[in-house]
Formats: structure tokens, sequence, C-alpha cells
């Protein structure tokens, strides 16, 4: 028993350090997300703080609780192991063979180091930036709700008998498609929580689909079967539904993605407006896009005299409460009938005004008490009217949405909706608007490079405090480009779009993939200064002893964050590009570290024989460096 706590008592003590090390690069890691705001901090703080005290806890576990089951169950004991069963034993004698041959082509590779860095630099440096510029863009992934919606947009004059008939034959195609769960359709006007809003020209349709469904190739099925009915005047839009709440950009349309004109001339603005949307619905392939505002419409318009009315002691605010208490009736005050208010509402008789004429038989009352009409102060008229007005910085705009086709990102949308505009001439005074979406991405693209330089910084100072040196950090953090290589090689074979899901990923493979490098790094160091050794030496005999832990590491990790990159279940697709690209990071970065950072050491302490040192053999090393390994869980 006293051998077997030495025994474990050594291993850990071998381990402290490199423990303590990997522990604190992977909290400094993710430190920026929780001193930068923004969107990324906003969405993924939950996930960051959960990730930053489970690593905290597992290093008080891996440096108490774990030599201490180690010492009472594996060591001194006379226990039968695993190893000398068949498949295990087979195993066992394979994975030695890779240690050994891996020793030997680590000494065949550091005697071509210059050569080798070179290629790795060439190949992954080179071939990282020319596959950033194939990987499409995003915000964040489109998430399936297992929901589509559907808004419809009557013209001019449509009664809601129309809307109703218009309706009931959406819904007739909407449940005849096989992936439709069930509907609940809207006619003259919507519904939003508790409030209700009345528009005979709008109608829509919130659409469950039965779960598994491909919610995008659904929505552009429909939209396109939709598309045929024989409806005159009639826009009709099919989009997937979004998470409610969840919007990520200051954009004033709730959608993929948002395009704006703005100008002084109101019928000039609209103009463009018009323009603009049948030249993208024309020529765009990658979004669909349809105006956000509602359409100009015809209204009864009151035009008073002005001077008249002054005169009279009349104001627009005392004429506009007369006509609205005519028309519907206003309520100046309430009884009160037990625990109930019940509204006085004062209005002349219904069915008095059936006519626009009939408006000007309205009795008003002057200041002084004298009764007179309306038709004494005003006369009526009839013309186009904003069916919204729609105001950015309080000037006027027409504002486009759009949804994305599938398969489509928000980058190549952009650049395709930006270039069919610049072809139109647009009327004088009117100017594009930037798009919030836009905007939004060249933020988050800039957030990576920030996010991604701070983590790096802070791991690399993290390391030089605690090594007390510039060098072992230096070698340690190169491992950061092979891993965001690897990275940036799942991204593309995926066609994974880089979004603030990525960002976070990137940033938390800074933190993980240094612990193989440092592990590596540590145990040479202690064979260098035990032993004698030169450094070359030092790193052929820990680079063969860290193999094994740095693949169970590895393995454990990878297999661990496989099922997220492969995006299995609904909802899955928000966290996949973080699994795809750690998963992808981790794996090529461990092959790499296993020979490009035994270069990079010797490289950077002065060659193959430096130090002065007489190489000796492993058999002669102090026993802490012969005990069993303990790899942090």
């Amino acid at each position: 028993t006293r051998e077997a706590i030495f025994q474990a008592e050594a291993s850990s003590q071998e381990l402290e350090s490199a423990l303590l090390a990997s522990t604190t690069t992977n909290l400094v890691a993710v430190l920026p997300f929780l001193l930068i705001g923004g969107i990324i901090s906003l969405v993924f703080n939950e996930l960051i703080l959960t990730i930053s005290f489970s690593v905290a806890a597992s290093l008080v576990v891996a440096l108490t609780v774990v030599p201490t089951l180690a010492a009472r169950l594996i060591m001194g004991r006379p226990t039968r192991s695993l190893q000398s069963w068949g498949p295990f034993r087979w195993f066992n004698a394979r994975l030695e063979g890779l240690t050994l041959g891996y020793g030997n082509l680590l000494r065949q590779v550091l005697r071509r180091r210059l050569l080798i860095i070179a290629a790795a630099l060439l190949l992954f440096g080179g071939g990282s930036w020319w596959m950033v510029g194939q990987i499409p863009q995003e915000i964040l992934p489109r998430i399936s709700t297992g929901q589509a919606r559907v808004r419809v947009s009557f013209p001019a004059g449509t009664t809601i008998e129309t809307n109703q008939r218009v309706m009931g034959a959406i819904d007739e195609v909407l449940m005849a498609q096989p992936e439709t769960d069930y509907v609940f359709t809207t006619a003259g006007g919507g519904i939003f929580g508790s409030n209700v809003s009345e528009n005979t020209l709008t109608g829509g349709v919130t659409i469950t689909l039965k779960p598994g469904t491909n919610t995008t190739a659904y929505v552009d099925r429909v939209d396109a079967e939709l598309s045929q009915l024989p409806l005159v005047g009639t826009r009709i839009n099919v989009s997937p539904e979004s998470v409610r709440g969840l919007n990520l950009t200051n954009s004033p349309v709730r959608a993929d993605l948002d395009l704006g004109l703005q100008g002084e001339d109101s019928e000039a603005l609209f103009q463009a407006g018009g323009q603009v949307v049948r030249a993208l619905g024309q020529q765009a392939s990658l979004a669909r896009f349809r105006p956000d505002g509602e359409d100009p419409q015809e209204e009864v318009q009151i035009l008073p005299d002005w001077a008249r009315a002054n005169r009279l002691g009349l104001t627009s605010t005392s004429i506009g409460d007369t006509i609205q208490t005519a028309l519907n009736g206003s309520v100046p005050t309430q009884l009160q009938r037990g625990n109930r208010l019940v509204d006085v509402r004062v209005q002349i008789t219904p069915g008095s005004v059936q006519r626009s004429a009939q408006l000007l038989d309205i009795p008003l009352f002057t200041n002084g008490g004298e009764l007179v009409q309306l038709g004494d102060i005003a006369r009526i008229g009839r013309g186009p009217a904003p069916g919204e007005i729609q105001r950015i910085n309080r000037r006027q705009v027409f504002l486009i949405a759009g949804s994305l086709a599938e398969g489509a990102s928000l980058g190549d949308a952009l650049a395709e909706a930006e270039g069919i505009i610049a072809q139109l001439d647009l009327p004088e005074g009117i100017t594009v608007l930037p798009s919030s979406a836009a905007a939004t991405n060249q933020e988050l693209q800039q957030s990576l490079t920030v996010l991604g330089s701070l983590a790096a910084f802070l791991v690399f100072v993290v390391m030089a405090v605690q090594y007390n040196s510039l060098i072992d950090p230096l070698v340690i953090m190169l491992t950061v480009p092979l891993a965001l290589a690897g990275g940036i090689l799942g991204l593309f074979v995926t066609q994974t779009a880089i979004g603030a899901t990525v960002v976070v990923g990137a940033v938390l493979l800074v933190g993980i993939v240094v612990n193989n490098a440092i592990i590596l790094v540590e145990l040479a160091n202690q064979i260098y200064e035990s032993s004698g050794c030169t450094r070359q030496e030092a790193i052929l005999m820990a680079a063969p002893r860290r193999l094994r832990p740095i693949l169970m590491t590895t393995f454990t990790t990878v297999l661990g964050l496989f099922p997220l990159a492969l995006g299995i279940g609904e909802g899955s697709e928000f966290l996949q590009p973080l699994g795809v690209v750690v998963f992808s990071g981790l794996s090529l970065a461990t092959v790499l570290t296993l020979f490009i950072i035994p270069c990079f050491y010797t490289l950077l302490h002065g060659g193959l024989g430096s130090g002065g040192k007489r190489a000796i053999a492993p058999e002669n090393l102090p026993a802490a460096l012969d005990a069993p390994e303990v790899v942090q869980p």
C-alpha cells in the first residue's frame, strides 16, 4: 500500500504542472467572452460559464480524487489486467508497435525539421488562406422550429369575404402537403399574443410540420405551388418560422436579411421600392424578397378650411375627437358594478354614417357653444395614402425583407442582391441603406479576429508566467495555427458557414488544443533538467511516452463531439458548426502536434546538439519519470 501511494504521488507530481497549465489556458481562452459584450456574449454566456466551472472542477478532481482512486484501486493490487485478455492484448500489442514506429519516424523527421516545417506552413497556411474565401458566411445557423409561416397581402378594395375565400384556398394547398400536421389561419388581420389587429388586406397562416421535416425544402416547394394560384395583385410569402425573441441584428424587419431605400419624395421612394422588388424577384436566386410595409391605398380624406376653423375656435384635436366619437364611439368614463368596471360609450345612432358624404353632417360645437356641422368648415375628398409609414432616424424609408433559399448563405445572398440593385437606375434622391444583416455579419467576422487574438495572447501570457520562459510557451502556441487550419478544412469540406457558433468553437479550440503540446513539452523539460541529455534526446524520449495519453484525451474529446458535428436531432443545427470546427481542428492538430511541435522544440532551443549535455539511456532516468501515466479525464 505504501508503494502504491508513493507511485500515485509521484505520478501526480509529474503531471501537476501540466494539469495546472492546461486547465488555466482553457479558462483564460474563454475569458474574452466575459470581457467583450455584444451578440456572442449575450447568446453564449451560459455555455461559456458552464464550460469554465466544469474545467475548474476537473482540475480539482484530477489532483485529488484520481490519485486517491489510483492508489486504492489500481496500483499495488494483484488484479488481472484487461491487457491480458485476447482483444485487449492484441490492441495493446498494436499500440506498443505504433509507439515504437512513431519514435523511429520522429527521429527521421527531426533530421529534416526545416523541410517539414516549411512544407506544413505552405500546405496548411496557404490552403487555409484559399479555403476561407470559399466558405459561406452567416450570423447564426438557421434553427428549425418545426413551423413555417405564410403572409398574404391583398390589393386595395378587397373585402373580408374575398379575403376568407383566398385564405381557404391556401389552406387546401397546405393541408394537401404530406408534411403538414396542422395549420392556424387568420383572415382580415393578425394575432400576436393577446393583441389583435384588424386589416381586411392581410392574412396569415402558421403551419406546424411533422417531426423530421426539412423546413427549407418544404417552404420552397409550397411557395412555388401557391404562386400558381389565379390571384391578381395578391402577394404570398412563405418562410420558415423564426425563434421568437432571438433577433441578432438591429434590422427593423423579422427576416433573414434586409434591404432598404431612403428618400425625401414619398412617391419616388415607393416607385423605386417597387422597381427593386421586381428586379430582385426576377433575378435573385438565393433569396425570396418582399416589401416589408403595406402597399399604398386610397382613403377618404377630410380637408378642413383651417382659417374658418380657427375663427370658430376649432382645433385639429377637437375635430378629430368628434369624428372618432361619431364613427366608433368614445369611452369618457366607467361605471363600477360590483367587481366590474363597465365602459360608458358615447356615440351617435349606429348606421347614421354609411357614405362619405354623410360625414359632412357630423355636428361640432365651438368654444362659445354654437352648433355647426363638419361641412361648414371642411370638404370630403379621396386620395392615396401609404398603408404604413416606415422611418429610420426620422427619415422615411422603404424596407425589403428577404428569406434565404435552401442551401444559400447570408453572404452570397447579400452580394447577389447588392449586385442586382447596383445595375438599376433609381430615381434621383433615392439612396440605398446599408443592410443591418450585412453590418452584423461584418461585425461578427471582426469579432472572430479580436476574440481569437485576445484568447491566444492570454494563453501565451499565462504559460509565460508559469514557465518563466518565452520559448516553451511559443512552442506550445504553435499548435493554435495548426488547429485553426484543421477547423477551416472541416468547415470547407462540410460547407458549414462561418458564424457566431464557429467563433465560439474556434476560441474554445485555442484553449483545448494546447493541452497536448503542454504535456509533451513539460515531460521533455523534466527529462532535460533531470538527466542532463540534449534537447533532441529529451523530446525523443518524451514524445513516445506521451503518445498514449495524447491519443486517449484526443479520442475521448473527438468522439464526444462527433454526434454534435453530425447534427443529429431537432435544433442540433445551432451547435453543429461548433462541433465541426472543434472536431476537425483537434483531429488534425493532434496528428501535426506529434511531429511539428518536436521540430519547433529543438529548433527554438538552439538545434539538435544544444545544451552541451551528455545523452543517457531512458533506463537511467529518475524514478519519478518512470511512474505510471495519470491522465486527466
